[in-house]
């Protein structure tokens, strides 16, 4: 099981859609600028885990529980 960084970036970008967020709030109550966020969310292979988890924070999402949907969404994708 690969997770890469694109994947990862993509499920960050539907969080903050699920969440009615635009990248505006996301920056505001993070520490990170516009730019950078949309790079996350076209790839996150650079992003650092403090970073990570704080946006995970925001949306309300546990790192572990973020991880085990990806996995889970991987192994359905691969059978």
């Amino acid at each position: 099981m690969k997770i890469d960084g694109k994947l990862v970036g993509r499920e960050l970008k539907a969080l903050r859609i699920k969440n009615n967020l635009t990248a505006e709030e996301v920056c505001n109550n993070i520490s990170v600028n516009r730019t950078s966020l949309y790079k996350y969310e076209k790839d996150a292979s650079d992003i650092k885990y403090k970073t990570f988890e704080e946006m995970l924070n925001f949306y309300g999402i546990n790192p572990a529980i973020f991880f085990k949907m990806l996995s889970e969404y991987i192994h359905t994708k691969e059978e």
